[in-house]
């Protein structure tokens, strides 16, 4: 029995702030599915402190299992102490977070807040199992805990603190798990996309914008909405062509011409599809315009501001002087 409480003092001792980094991310990701922002300013303190210190401090702790001390490769010892693991999760974070969001960039999901939060989640709570399965490996005498934990082992005891870390430990690993199987993520945005016809099978892809139209000619574009805000959403587009100068060393929109405006209302997960004939003025000829399509939730008003669309999409188009045929 003495043996036993032995075990279980030191899996409460090396336990404890791995349980406490699954608690935090369970925390953080269901702050992340609140709708709206009811904590305010909280909710910044949580997610920022997440990212910065969660990340890292779970792949340190699956990197440093040993306590005061870690192996080199030389064989050697080397010192880590508290502080220099702050400094190793703070730096790691700094570096996982840019690294996971570039995998993402190359992979079908993308870089959207649904998929950057759950890699993020996954991660730590994989990092943190990894973790949690060297330290068990590592001599009882030679294993990272936290003080924290041999304090609450001294003022609980070693059979009920080795019950609840050991429930905690495991029961946040499968809620969290059953939640990120069974939900959407809490994603809320709006797709909002330009697509071009291609010349050759006239299907609709990303690419083939017109690069070129002479004054009096015309060319389509097709505005491409997607609804997942969760609600039914009414959308005001503006298209526009937009000439762009240097002004005081900015770039900024010094003239505008409006092209096409129209709302439309879509149901949660309904998708738009809209194509506008575009044509550049007059007046532009000669210039590069920027032809913007600018997507305002709800009404847009009579003269919306280009900061205040919701999304924006943008393509350059040359206008030839000399004009062409209508």
């Amino acid at each position: 029995m003495a043996r036993g409480r032995s075990w279980g003092t030191g899996v409460v001792s090396t336990l404890s702030d791995l349980a406490v980094v699954c608690g935090i991310t369970l925390v953080t990701y269901a702050v992340w599915l609140l709708p709206g922002n009811p904590l305010g300013p909280l909710r910044v303190l949580i997610g920022g402190s997440f990212v910065l210190l969660a990340p890292g401090y779970a792949l340190t702790a699956a990197l440093f299992p040993h306590g005061e001390s870690a192996v080199s490769v030389t064989g050697d010892r080397v010192t880590l102490s508290g502080l220099e693991r702050v400094v190793y999760a703070v730096g790691l974070s700094i570096v996982t977070v840019p690294l996971l969001a570039l995998f993402l960039n190359y992979t079908s999901w993308g870089i959207t807040p649904s998929s950057v939060v759950l890699t993020l989640v996954w991660f730590v709570l994989g990092a943190t199992v990894v973790a949690a399965v060297r330290r068990l490996r590592v001599p009882a005498a030679e294993r990272y805990r936290l003080p924290v934990g041999d304090a609450l082992t001294r003022l609980t005891g070693a059979g009920p603190a080795t019950a609840v870390i050991g429930v905690l430990f495991v029961l946040s690993l499968a809620v969290a798990g059953t939640a990120l199987a069974t939900t959407d993520g809490g994603q809320r945005y709006t797709e909002f996309y330009l697509m071009g016809e291609d010349d050759e099978t006239g299907e609709l892809v990303a690419d083939d914008y017109p690069d070129e139209i002479a004054p009096g000619n015309s060319a389509p574009v097709y505005v491409g909405i997607e609804n997942r805000e969760r609600r039914q959403m009414t959308y005001t587009v503006l298209v526009e062509f937009h000439r762009v100068s240097a002004v005081d060393g900015e770039r900024r929109v010094t003239a505008r011409w409006q092209e096409a405006r129209y709302e439309t209302r879509l149901r949660d997960g309904a998708t738009n599809g809209t194509r506008v004939d575009v044509s550049p003025p007059e007046s532009a000829a000669g210039d590069r315009l920027r032809l913007t399509v600018m997507l305002y939730r709800g009404s847009a008003g009579e003269n919306p501001e280009i900061a205040d669309a919701y999304r924006t999409v943008h393509v350059w188009v040359d206008v030839p002087s000399g004009g062409g045929e209508p």
